[in-house]
């Protein structure tokens, strides 16, 4: 029999088959690894505070709400106002039949289009630009905190820290992921606000209803309606119930910059219809609508807003900025770019930025002149090799009261800037944590102790168990 030769080029084939599974094998596993070893990104909780205080009195909010409106009125927003009706559908009673009482709901929002396209005034400012005067279209308010019946302020919400979601009150377990842990109090970045104030009587000249919303008198109401009804239908209007007047205005907290304000009243007209033409088969009826007219006011202030906060980049790379201008012209300003330490990062004219090998941070800022004003936003840059994973050596620690272990973290890639981690416990009357890890036994029970890198915010946990 021939002796077979050997094959080197098949024993090479081989091993590199052997190689690429190793590798392949091998990096699922630690992929693996990481994945049970890590929770995401968990970012803390930052709560920043307004500008201005949140107001807690009724007092404190009309002395806001007039605080805003005179720098809206000194400064250069562009106003658009709004004048329209709404109606509640559910409000409509007849003493018709229930086909009736359908058709009219149907029928009701061309009616409610036609009466709020009646209000409109051709003589009236209805908007001004950036740097016309906000004085020539806003209506100030006339009230004093006597006049608030009530007020609220929102803007304080919660989060659940596993899975982002939200709530307008603390929850202790979140019933779309199924977390235990208490959800994160969290602000938004408006405060809304809304004063609910005394009616009062039609006839008091001094009430806040005289003062603010203008009542109308049956006729007027009557006469808002006669046109669309005249061929159909007479309206005689019986009883005008003012149920509500609500001032309601919303301000940025960050820049003490209103963005909206609102009048609303609420009415009930009663009337009765007197069907006539093709329509006098349906006689008379008694009609009662709740409408609520409003008078809105929309600001629009100049800004300079960079696309983002905070960037990391890596020595010797680079990066963009975008910068988003309101105001008349845009694309005709001029944005001048700059950094704090042209050693770290530069920045050139159309918001490039280059990094250095040296590892460090800059702020870059871009601004441009508007209108006697300089307008302006800032980004951090970070430069360094950024964390891309971090996991807890340990998992599992049982330990006897007063005892203590000290948990360790391993932050990748190894030559990353930024190595630390900041500790935290879920349940101090269980397990306390300090700075460098060391976990110290309370009592008896089980929580969570965990870490967050300080780049990233990557996050891994350790559950501490107390005998």
């Amino acid at each position: 029999m021939k002796e077979k030769k050997f094959d080197k080029s098949k024993l090479l084939t081989a091993v590199v088959v052997c190689i690429l599974i190793f590798f392949f094998v091998g990096g699922f596993m630690l992929g693996l690894d990481r994945i049970s070893a890590m929770e995401g990104t968990f970012p803390p909780n930052d709560i920043t505070e307004g500008l201005s205080p949140a107001p807690e009195t009724a007092e404190e909010a009309v002395a806001y709400l007039n605080a805003m409106l005179d720098k809206a009125v000194a400064d250069v927003p562009s106003v658009t106002s709004d004048d329209y009706f709404s109606a509640d559908s559910d409000s409509l009673t007849t003493d018709g039949s229930e086909h009736f009482n359908q058709t009219l709901q149907f029928a009701m929002g061309n009616f409610i289009s036609h009466i709020s396209s009646v209000e409109e005034n051709e003589s009236d400012i209805t908007s001004v630009g950036f740097g016309e005067g906000a004085d020539n279209v806003l209506q100030m308010p006339d009230i004093t905190a006597e006049d608030v019946e009530s007020f609220t302020c929102s803007y304080i919400y919660y989060s659940c820290p596993s899975c982002g979601k939200t709530s307008d009150v603390p929850l202790e377990l979140c019933e779309d992921c199924g977390s235990l842990r208490a959800y994160f109090k969290k602000y938004h970045n408006e405060y809304d606000i809304t004063l609910v104030l005394n009616v009062g009587s039609p006839e008091d000249e001094n009430s806040a209803l005289i003062r603010n919303f203008k009542p109308r008198t049956a006729e007027q109401i009557t006469a808002l309606t006669s046109d669309e009804l005249a061929a159909s239908a007479d309206v005689n209007v019986a009883d005008i119930q003012y149920d509500q007047l609500v001032i309601q205005f919303r301000v940025n907290r960050l820049t003490d910059e209103i963005s909206f304000l609102r009048y609303a009243k609420d009415v009930t007209v009663t009337s009765d219809v007197t069907f006539k033409n093709d329509y006098s088969a349906l006689g008379q009826k008694h009609i009662t609508l709740a409408l609520q007219e409003n008078k809105a006011f929309h600001f629009t202030w100049p800004s300079l807003t960079l696309s983002d906060e905070k960037l990391v980049i890596e020595p010797k790379g680079t990066n963009n900025l975008l910068a988003t201008l309101v105001c008349e012209e845009p694309l005709a300003m001029t944005v001048t770019w700059s950094s704090s330490d042209e050693s770290i990062a530069t920045v050139d004219a159309e918001g490039y930025i280059d990094t250095f090998k040296k590892t460090g941070e800059a702020t870059i800022t871009a601004s441009f002149e508007y209108l006697g004003k300089t307008y302006s936003d800032t980004c951090t840059v970070f430069v360094r090799v950024p964390v891309e994973s971090m996991k807890m050596l340990d998992k599992n620690v049982t330990l006897a009261v007063g005892e203590n272990a000290t948990l360790e973290t391993k932050v990748s890639p190894k030559n990353a800037t930024v190595q630390t981690v900041t500790w935290y416990t879920e349940d101090e009357n269980i397990a306390t944590v300090d700075a460098d890890g060391v976990v110290t036994a309370v009592a008896k029970g089980t929580c969570i102790v965990y870490a967050l890198s300080d780049d990233g915010y990557y996050r891994s946990t350790c559950e501490v168990t107390v005998e």
